[in-house]
Protein backbone atom coordinates (compact mmCIF):
# COMPACT_ATOMS: atom_id res chain seq x y z
CA UNK A 1 0.00 0.00 0.00
CA UNK A 2 1.39 3.61 -0.98
CA UNK A 3 2.37 5.53 2.10
CA UNK A 4 0.67 8.59 3.20
CA UNK A 5 2.10 11.98 2.96
CA UNK A 6 3.63 13.28 6.10
CA UNK A 7 1.70 15.97 7.48
CA UNK A 8 2.16 19.17 6.89
CA UNK A 9 4.37 21.55 9.88
CA UNK A 10 2.31 23.89 11.97
CA UNK A 11 2.57 28.03 10.38
CA UNK A 12 2.02 30.78 13.09
CA UNK A 13 -0.42 33.22 11.53
CA UNK A 14 0.51 36.61 12.71
CA UNK A 15 -0.88 37.89 16.02
CA UNK A 16 -1.81 41.19 14.34
CA UNK A 17 -4.10 39.57 11.39
CA UNK A 18 -7.15 40.74 10.84
CA UNK A 19 -8.41 38.51 7.83
CA UNK A 20 -7.52 35.23 6.20
CA UNK A 21 -9.51 35.39 2.81
CA UNK A 22 -10.08 31.54 1.19
CA UNK A 23 -11.02 31.97 -2.04
CA UNK A 24 -11.77 28.36 -3.06
CA UNK A 25 -13.13 29.35 -6.45
CA UNK A 26 -13.35 32.40 -8.38
CA UNK A 27 -15.80 31.02 -10.38
CA UNK A 28 -19.47 32.26 -9.89
CA UNK A 29 -23.40 31.47 -10.51
CA UNK A 30 -24.05 35.51 -10.87
CA UNK A 31 -23.39 37.52 -13.35
CA UNK A 32 -22.91 40.66 -12.12
CA UNK A 33 -20.98 43.72 -14.08
CA UNK A 34 -20.11 45.75 -11.22
CA UNK A 35 -17.99 42.92 -9.58
CA UNK A 36 -14.98 43.49 -7.14
CA UNK A 37 -13.32 40.81 -9.16
CA UNK A 38 -13.31 43.09 -11.95
CA UNK A 39 -12.47 46.45 -10.46
CA UNK A 40 -11.76 49.08 -12.76
CA UNK A 41 -12.04 46.47 -15.85
CA UNK A 42 -7.86 45.64 -14.23
CA UNK A 43 -8.37 42.12 -13.79
CA UNK A 44 -9.46 38.89 -16.52
CA UNK A 45 -9.40 35.11 -16.73
CA UNK A 46 -10.32 34.65 -12.69
CA UNK A 47 -12.13 32.32 -13.40
CA UNK A 48 -9.48 29.70 -14.69
CA UNK A 49 -7.12 29.58 -11.82
CA UNK A 50 -6.35 25.87 -10.62
CA UNK A 51 -8.24 24.77 -7.69
CA UNK A 52 -7.01 23.04 -4.82
CA UNK A 53 -8.58 19.40 -4.21
CA UNK A 54 -10.77 19.21 -1.31
CA UNK A 55 -7.78 16.97 0.72
CA UNK A 56 -5.40 19.77 0.15
CA UNK A 57 -7.05 22.44 1.22
CA UNK A 58 -8.25 20.27 4.61
CA UNK A 59 -4.54 19.41 5.05
CA UNK A 60 -3.40 22.62 4.66
CA UNK A 61 -5.65 24.79 6.61
CA UNK A 62 -5.28 22.69 9.56
CA UNK A 63 -2.17 23.11 9.84
CA UNK A 64 -2.65 26.65 10.56
CA UNK A 65 -2.48 28.21 13.89
CA UNK A 66 -4.73 31.01 13.98
CA UNK A 67 -4.84 34.46 15.66
CA UNK A 68 -7.68 34.35 18.76
CA UNK A 69 -11.18 35.58 17.49
CA UNK A 70 -9.84 35.33 13.95
CA UNK A 71 -11.84 32.74 11.76
CA UNK A 72 -11.31 31.74 7.63
CA UNK A 73 -13.33 33.37 5.71
CA UNK A 74 -14.04 31.49 2.56
CA UNK A 75 -15.22 33.29 -0.30
CA UNK A 76 -14.37 33.78 -3.99
CA UNK A 77 -16.12 34.07 -6.09
CA UNK A 78 -18.83 31.62 -5.21
CA UNK A 79 -17.69 29.11 -2.42
CA UNK A 80 -21.20 26.74 -2.24
CA UNK A 81 -19.97 25.72 -5.83
CA UNK A 82 -16.29 24.66 -5.52
CA UNK A 83 -16.74 21.18 -5.40
CA UNK A 84 -15.77 20.12 -1.98
CA UNK A 85 -17.17 23.13 -0.16
CA UNK A 86 -19.44 20.24 2.28
CA UNK A 87 -16.54 18.29 2.94
CA UNK A 88 -13.95 20.78 3.68
CA UNK A 89 -16.34 22.24 5.91
CA UNK A 90 -16.41 19.19 7.91
CA UNK A 91 -13.06 18.51 8.02
CA UNK A 92 -11.61 22.09 8.66
CA UNK A 93 -10.96 22.50 12.57
CA UNK A 94 -11.43 26.31 13.06
CA UNK A 95 -14.09 28.60 13.09
CA UNK A 96 -15.07 29.74 9.46
CA UNK A 97 -17.31 32.61 8.34
CA UNK A 98 -18.99 32.36 4.41
CA UNK A 99 -19.26 35.53 2.11
CA UNK A 100 -22.09 34.06 -0.08
CA UNK A 101 -25.30 34.83 -2.72
CA UNK A 102 -26.36 31.71 -1.57
CA UNK A 103 -26.80 29.25 -4.84
CA UNK A 104 -30.25 28.03 -5.33
CA UNK A 105 -29.04 24.23 -4.65
CA UNK A 106 -27.96 25.19 -1.06
CA UNK A 107 -30.41 23.95 1.09
CA UNK A 108 -31.00 23.74 4.85
CA UNK A 109 -30.58 19.74 4.05
CA UNK A 110 -26.77 20.23 3.28
CA UNK A 111 -26.27 21.73 6.65
CA UNK A 112 -28.28 19.23 8.58
CA UNK A 113 -26.01 16.15 7.26
CA UNK A 114 -22.74 17.58 8.08
CA UNK A 115 -21.63 15.74 11.36
CA UNK A 116 -20.75 18.64 12.86
CA UNK A 117 -21.67 22.58 12.75
CA UNK A 118 -19.01 23.69 15.17
CA UNK A 119 -17.17 25.58 12.57
CA UNK A 120 -19.76 28.26 12.38
CA UNK A 121 -20.83 28.39 16.17
CA UNK A 122 -18.51 31.68 17.99
CA UNK A 123 -19.10 34.66 19.51
CA UNK A 124 -18.75 37.34 16.85
CA UNK A 125 -20.79 40.65 16.52
CA UNK A 126 -21.97 39.63 13.11
CA UNK A 127 -23.82 36.59 11.50
CA UNK A 128 -21.01 33.96 10.12
CA UNK A 129 -22.75 33.30 6.88
CA UNK A 130 -23.42 36.81 5.44
CA UNK A 131 -25.48 36.37 2.14
CA UNK A 132 -25.33 38.87 -0.49
CA UNK A 133 -27.95 39.97 -2.17
CA UNK A 134 -26.91 41.44 -5.66
CA UNK A 135 -28.75 43.92 -7.91
CA UNK A 136 -31.21 42.60 -11.08
CA UNK A 137 -28.80 39.49 -10.51
CA UNK A 138 -31.08 37.75 -7.53
CA UNK A 139 -34.46 37.98 -5.67
CA UNK A 140 -33.90 39.63 -2.21
CA UNK A 141 -37.64 38.09 -1.58
CA UNK A 142 -36.42 34.68 -2.06
CA UNK A 143 -33.34 35.12 -0.03
CA UNK A 144 -35.06 36.30 3.04
CA UNK A 145 -37.37 33.29 2.76
CA UNK A 146 -34.66 31.10 2.27
CA UNK A 147 -32.18 32.80 4.98
CA UNK A 148 -35.23 32.35 7.63
CA UNK A 149 -35.30 28.86 6.20
CA UNK A 150 -31.63 28.61 7.97
CA UNK A 151 -31.47 31.06 10.28
CA UNK A 152 -33.28 28.28 12.70
CA UNK A 153 -29.89 26.45 13.09
CA UNK A 154 -27.41 28.66 11.54
CA UNK A 155 -25.60 32.22 12.35
CA UNK A 156 -27.01 34.06 8.98
CA UNK A 157 -28.02 37.60 7.28
CA UNK A 158 -28.71 39.59 4.54
CA UNK A 159 -26.25 42.50 3.19
CA UNK A 160 -26.06 44.91 0.28
CA UNK A 161 -24.06 47.77 -1.04
CA UNK A 162 -25.65 51.20 0.83
CA UNK A 163 -25.73 52.99 -3.12
CA UNK A 164 -27.18 56.67 -3.33
CA UNK A 165 -28.97 54.99 -6.89
CA UNK A 166 -31.53 53.37 -5.09
CA UNK A 167 -32.50 54.33 -1.43
CA UNK A 168 -35.75 53.06 -1.82
CA UNK A 169 -34.69 49.65 -2.95
CA UNK A 170 -32.99 49.35 0.40
CA UNK A 171 -35.34 50.63 2.72
CA UNK A 172 -37.90 48.37 0.77
CA UNK A 173 -35.17 45.15 1.69
CA UNK A 174 -34.98 46.73 5.44
CA UNK A 175 -38.61 46.30 5.66
CA UNK A 176 -39.10 43.42 3.93
CA UNK A 177 -35.91 41.18 6.31
CA UNK A 178 -37.37 42.84 9.51
CA UNK A 179 -40.89 41.93 8.79
CA UNK A 180 -39.68 38.37 8.32
CA UNK A 181 -37.30 38.28 11.09
CA UNK A 182 -34.11 38.61 9.18
CA UNK A 183 -31.22 40.52 9.76
CA UNK A 184 -30.12 42.95 6.92
CA UNK A 185 -27.24 45.20 6.83
CA UNK A 186 -25.97 47.49 4.58
CA UNK A 187 -22.04 47.83 3.32
CA UNK A 188 -20.46 51.72 2.54
CA UNK A 189 -20.87 52.29 -1.33
CA UNK A 190 -17.18 53.34 -2.51
CA UNK A 191 -17.38 54.97 -6.04
CA UNK A 192 -18.33 57.41 -7.83
CA UNK A 193 -21.99 58.48 -8.66
CA UNK A 194 -23.41 61.32 -10.48
CA UNK A 195 -20.17 63.33 -10.00
CA UNK A 196 -19.98 62.83 -6.43
CA UNK A 197 -17.44 60.46 -4.64
CA UNK A 198 -18.02 58.30 -2.40
CA UNK A 199 -15.30 56.69 -0.54
CA UNK A 200 -13.64 56.64 2.88
CA UNK A 201 -9.75 55.87 1.18
CA UNK A 202 -6.87 56.03 3.88
CA UNK A 203 -4.72 56.37 0.57
CA UNK A 204 -7.54 58.60 -1.80
CA UNK A 205 -5.40 57.75 -5.30
CA UNK A 206 -5.03 54.21 -4.54
CA UNK A 207 -7.93 52.63 -6.87
CA UNK A 208 -7.47 54.97 -9.82
CA UNK A 209 -7.00 51.75 -11.55
CA UNK A 210 -3.70 52.38 -13.02
CA UNK A 211 -0.34 52.25 -11.38
CA UNK A 212 0.72 55.82 -10.07
CA UNK A 213 3.66 54.63 -8.01
CA UNK A 214 6.47 52.51 -8.32
CA UNK A 215 8.26 52.71 -5.57
CA UNK A 216 5.94 52.30 -2.25
CA UNK A 217 6.28 50.00 0.55
CA UNK A 218 3.40 48.55 1.50
CA UNK A 219 2.75 46.27 4.79
CA UNK A 220 -1.17 44.08 5.18
CA UNK A 221 -2.57 42.58 8.05
CA UNK A 222 -5.07 40.68 5.49
CA UNK A 223 -3.54 37.21 3.77
CA UNK A 224 -5.76 36.78 0.93
CA UNK A 225 -5.32 32.89 -0.38
CA UNK A 226 -6.27 31.92 -4.05
CA UNK A 227 -8.01 29.04 -5.67
CA UNK A 228 -4.39 27.42 -6.28
CA UNK A 229 -3.13 28.09 -2.88
CA UNK A 230 -1.09 30.94 -3.34
CA UNK A 231 -0.81 33.25 -0.57
CA UNK A 232 -1.19 36.83 -1.65
CA UNK A 233 0.09 40.22 -0.77
CA UNK A 234 -2.87 41.80 -1.09
CA UNK A 235 -6.54 41.47 -3.24
CA UNK A 236 -4.80 43.58 -5.85
CA UNK A 237 -2.09 41.00 -6.45
CA UNK A 238 -4.69 38.28 -6.13
CA UNK A 239 -7.31 39.45 -8.87
CA UNK A 240 -4.13 40.15 -11.56
CA UNK A 241 -2.80 36.79 -10.42
CA UNK A 242 0.87 38.12 -9.78
CA UNK A 243 2.38 34.74 -8.58
CA UNK A 244 5.68 35.99 -8.98
CA UNK A 245 4.97 38.77 -5.81
CA UNK A 246 2.64 35.76 -3.91
CA UNK A 247 4.45 35.29 0.02
CA UNK A 248 4.03 31.02 -0.82
CA UNK A 249 1.78 28.32 -1.28
CA UNK A 250 -0.71 27.20 1.50
CA UNK A 251 0.68 23.62 0.80
CA UNK A 252 4.45 24.40 0.64
CA UNK A 253 5.67 22.68 4.04
CA UNK A 254 8.52 25.23 4.57
CA UNK A 255 5.60 27.55 4.76
CA UNK A 256 6.25 31.00 6.87
CA UNK A 257 4.02 33.81 7.14
CA UNK A 258 4.79 37.56 8.39
CA UNK A 259 3.58 41.14 8.06
CA UNK A 260 6.26 43.34 6.83
CA UNK A 261 6.79 46.33 4.45
CA UNK A 262 7.16 45.47 0.85
CA UNK A 263 8.35 46.64 -1.78
CA UNK A 264 5.33 47.45 -4.87
CA UNK A 265 5.38 48.84 -8.05
CA UNK A 266 1.31 48.82 -8.77
CA UNK A 267 0.22 51.52 -5.95
CA UNK A 268 -2.67 53.25 -7.88
CA UNK A 269 -4.24 49.69 -9.01
CA UNK A 270 -5.12 48.88 -5.34
CA UNK A 271 -8.56 47.24 -4.48
CA UNK A 272 -10.86 48.98 -2.25
CA UNK A 273 -11.27 46.44 0.85
CA UNK A 274 -7.27 47.00 1.33
CA UNK A 275 -7.54 50.36 1.44
CA UNK A 276 -10.65 51.82 2.65
CA UNK A 277 -11.29 52.76 6.41
CA UNK A 278 -13.62 50.75 7.40
CA UNK A 279 -14.08 48.29 11.08
CA UNK A 280 -11.50 45.10 11.68
CA UNK A 281 -13.04 42.11 12.68
CA UNK A 282 -14.26 42.84 16.08
CA UNK A 283 -16.54 45.53 14.30
CA UNK A 284 -14.50 48.61 15.76
CA UNK A 285 -14.38 51.62 13.10
CA UNK A 286 -11.07 53.49 12.34
CA UNK A 287 -9.08 49.95 10.45
CA UNK A 288 -7.60 50.36 7.28
CA UNK A 289 -5.82 46.78 6.35
CA UNK A 290 -2.55 47.82 4.86
CA UNK A 291 -0.03 50.61 5.64
CA UNK A 292 1.72 52.29 3.00
CA UNK A 293 5.05 53.88 2.80
CA UNK A 294 5.88 56.90 -0.03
Amino acid sequence: MPQSAPALPQVQIPLDTDYIGIYLTNRCFLSCPYCITNYNEQFINLKFFRELEPAEWIDSLNRLILPPGVPLTFQGGEPFIYKGIWEVLENVHHKIDILTALPPQVTPQNFKKLKSMAWHRRDAPYPTIRVSFHKDQNDYKQLVYRIKELQEFLSIGLFHIEHPAYPELLDEIRTYAQEHGVEFRTKSFLGEWQGKTYSRYKYPDACVGRAVRKNVKCKNTVFPIGPDGHIYRCHSDLYGRRYDMALGKITDPNLNLEHQYRDCAYYGTCIPCDVKVKTNHLQQDGYTSVDIIF
